[in-house]
């Protein structure tokens, strides 16, 4: 590996530290990173040329309950569509902490449903967000990453557009994931109590133009009705 690579890598290493304190350890001789929160584990084993070639394997990822998490976060990162060469850590974490997030909710759920009433179905939710612009590289994975009962259609630039639905509590987490981060703007435009369809079968995409995002929007079942409510929250019509 490169001196300039190292450098790279250490310079992630440090801004994961400052967002996490103490719960991210690396080796160098084995070049594993482990992120702990609490008894949630995430251990990660970077490729030689990491960050400028290869992507983290995953090891090892389990929640509080100790439930093997492994193929459920490989699943979630393939879904996000990481670029080779870019570094990566920090929307991988964000990742694994949304699908740790949800496994907690459904065991509590499962808990008190158990003492209580049969379980009901959980209800949709969908949501469009408006933001100033959407450019940082970081900001943009961390959009393309929540767990894989997600889907959405995101567009960057001027302004920024980000389209999430799926299960209710799900698209609360991500959504609360994301407006947690530093926008200039980020407007809740839309948030109604139904499933919508995209043109893509499943997970998060990224378009180019807002053309891209209405297309993708008007290609499912209710493409109609999605569209105006679209271009309604979009400000466009």
């Amino acid at each position: 590996m490169s001196e300039h690579d190292n450098s790279r890598l250490a310079l992630e290493l440090e801004l994961l530290e400052a967002m996490y304190p103490g719960q991210v350890e690396y080796k160098t001789r084995s070049r594993d990173v482990k992120f702990t929160d609490g008894l949630a584990q995430l251990h990660l084993r970077l490729p030689e040329l990491y960050p400028d070639s290869g992507l983290p394997d995953v090891i090892l990822a389990n929640d509080v309950s100790k439930k093997d998490l492994r193929n459920q976060t490989k699943d979630a990162i393939g879904a996000m569509g990481l670029a080779d060469g870019e570094e990566v850590l920090d929307a991988i974490i964000a990742c694994f902490q949304s699908i740790v997030e949800t496994n907690n909710t459904e065991i509590s759920r499962t808990d008190t449903n158990s003492r209580a009433a049969p379980a009901t179905p959980e209800s949709s939710k969908t949501v469009i967000i408006w933001l100033h612009h959407l450019l940082a590289l970081t900001k943009r994975k961390l959009a393309l990453g929540p767990i894989p009962t997600v889907s959405g259609i995101t567009k960057p630039g001027y302004p920024g557009i980000m389209a999430f639905t799926g299960p209710s509590s799900a698209v609360t987490d991500h959504v609360n994931m994301l407006k947690a981060e530093n926008w200039q703007a980020f407007q809740v435009r839309y948030e109604g109590a139904e499933l919508w369809e995209f043109g893509h079968s499943a997970g998060v995409r990224e378009v180019e133009t807002m053309a891209d995002v209405v297309k993708a929007i008007e290609a499912g079942t209710n493409g109609a009705k999605q569209k105006e409510e679209f271009l309604k929250a979009a400000g466009i019509k």
